[in-house]
């Protein structure tokens, strides 16, 4: 849906990002370079076979770690689970380390360390912390702050579970917190210079002005009522040609439909933004336009994947799209500047929630929707086709390469209890069931897709789930970690290995490249404090957990 019109812009993305492979580590594209594509001369099918480990880092801490380091001339930033660290990219030796004061991570976060990568505008890096909703401008040779921005909490705590995406003048962060109590979801964009905050934009709707407040029901988003979610949890896109900044957004909080403050006897409202993705204007946080991809969500379906921005040619027109991967199990693809669905395909094999389009309305099957709170409902894909690990998209070759993972879940919930206060946890959902039959011939795979035609060139499929980011070069590779430990690297054509690499735990990092002196490294972060089950089928073990640490890989 077009809301308002799309304004053109000039703005464009730092070059040294852009040679360093970490345009789309932060969500960004520009016209030389669509996300998760690097440009790359030494790194060959033929060569990639010489990869050797270079050195390792322990990052000093456990839990997971879901995001990439930042590669800047010849020095490497990692956010931490209580700041970042910056190292020598040749040699791995710490050359300073910013610690926040606060002393532990969080409590409300679900990984030790944001996810993506941090920012660098000159010779400032820019990260969020995993201590405190927060964000840290630090001068790039020393460590030293020049600014820290602790964001406003008007509505219960909160946290930030993802690095910032640069758009232009502004970093632009969406604080989370939605599943832990009714927070309405925002985003916050903030000035580079001074980490000032130029705009917000209220991902649920709080004022009465606002059109998407109708569309919410029976109560309105409010702490009072314990209503909101909508949060951005990942990085967002920033297309700077039109200035716009994308992101996805989160399920309404509570999703459960049986709920008082959710229950509808007449039609169920869609409850904007939930479940969609939005293109905001950079410059000045106007709404551009929406998708909604599950109005009225109560399957936990929060489309919290990566956009990717990019030109493509459709029916011998080159357009200006946006590639979306919902946790439905479709990719789509947008016009950027207007949000016209030109393209949608069901990539999983069926969907029982939303199962399809009419024009460019989501089709769902409300038979779904519970009517009693001792029922529940197979919900497939359940687990999210497509979750936070970003994808990588090969302008030649026309191909995706999407991350995901395909099971069925049951969805249950127990009614409010009586002792519900303002603030606590909004959602009351049973644990997902873990039936055999619920499970296929993988769970997780990397599956190379077309995304004009829907169809798969190839997949690798595992019997765990595979949330790992993805990478893909000019010379025809796609690189990615996978729970069983094997960092991998494919024939981007015909999906046949080429090279792999057994790391000490379970990594859910997304790879990067670069290059110092001529030679190419490779970069990834590895780090879990809980490993995921595999298909019952399979008679495997969990995937082994480990400390957070950072591997580098060259060639000789």
């Amino acid at each position: 849906m077009k809301i308002g019109s799309p304004r053109r812009s000039t703005l464009a993305i730092s070059m040294a990002v852009c040679l360093s492979a970490l345009c789309w580590a932060n969500g960004q594209s520009s016209p030389m370079s669509a996300a998760g594509y690097v440009p790359s001369s030494t790194l060959t099918p033929e060569s990639v076979s010489s990869l050797q480990l270079a050195w390792a880092h322990d990052l000093g801490f456990e839990g997971r770690i879901a995001g990439a380091p930042l590669f800047d001339t010849d020095t490497l930033f990692v956010s931490t689970d209580t700041g970042v660290i910056a190292l020598d990219a040749v040699s791995g030796i710490e050359r300073w380390a910013y610690q926040d004061g606060a002393t532990a991570a969080y409590s409300g976060s679900l990984q030790r360390a944001p996810r993506g990568a941090p920012i660098i505008q000159g010779d400032t890096v820019i990260a969020s912390l995993a201590t405190r909703p927060a964000v840290v401008a630090l001068n790039k040779h020393t460590g030293e702050v020049r600014w820290l921005r602790e964001l406003p909490s008007d509505y219960g705590d909160t946290y930030l579970s993802s690095n910032p995406t640069l758009a232009g003048d502004h970093v632009v962060i969406g604080p989370t917190g939605a599943d832990l109590s009714p927070i309405p979801g925002q985003l916050l964009a903030l000035r580079i210079s001074d980490g000032t905050i130029a705009w917000t934009f209220d991902l649920v709707p709080l004022q009465p002005e606002d059109p998407a407040l109708s569309s919410w029901g029976p109560f309105a988003p409010s702490l009072s009522y314990g209503v909101g979610g909508g949060t951005a949890w990942n990085i967002g896109a920033y297309d700077p040609e039109n200035d716009l900044v994308l992101f996805g957004t989160g399920q309404p909080a509570p999703a459960d439909r049986l709920d008082p403050r959710r229950y509808e006897e007449d039609d169920v409202t869609p409850d904007l933004y939930t479940a969609s993705f939005v293109a905001i204007h950079a410059s000045t946080g106007a709404l551009a336009w929406f998708h909604q991809v599950v109005p009225g969500d109560e399957w936990e379906y929060d489309q919290h994947t990566v956009p990717i921005v990019t030109d493509m040619v459709i029916q011998d027109e080159v357009r200006r799209v946006a590639i979306l991967a919902t946790t439905t199990g479709f990719l789509l693809i947008v016009d950027v500047q207007t949000g016209d669905l030109l393209q949608n395909h069901m990539i999983v094999p069926f969907s029982t929630v939303h199962v399809g389009y009419e024009g460019s309305e989501p089709v769902i099957n409300d038979e779904l929707r519970r009517t009693s709170s001792e029922e529940s409902v197979r919900v497939c894909p359940g687990a999210r086709w497509a979750s936070v690990a970003p994808a990588a998209y090969h302008p030649d070759l026309r191909l995706v390469f999407r991350p995901n993972e395909w099971s069925c879940v049951r969805r249950g919930a127990t009614p409010t209890p009586e002792s519900w206060v303002p603030g606590s946890r909004a959602l009351w959902l049973q644990a997902d069931a873990r039936n055999e039959e619920d499970f296929f011939d993988r769970w997780g795979a990397l599956s190379a897709i077309d995304p004009l035609t829907g169809n798969v060139a190839w997949e690798f499929m595992t019997p765990y789930r595979h949330d790992s980011g993805v990478l893909t070069t000019s010379t025809g590779m796609v690189i990615s970690a996978f729970a069983d430990r094997s960092l991998r690297a494919f024939d981007a054509r015909t999906g046949s290995v080429l090279w792999s690499y057994i790391l000490p735990a379970h990594s859910d990092g997304t790879p990067i490249l670069y290059e110092v002196d001529g030679i190419e490294h490779l970069a990834i972060l590895v780090g879990r404090d809980i490993g995921v089950p595999a298909t019952p089928q399979s008679g495997l073990p969990p995937s082994v957990a480990g400390p957070a640490s950072l591997f580098v890989f060259r060639l000789p």
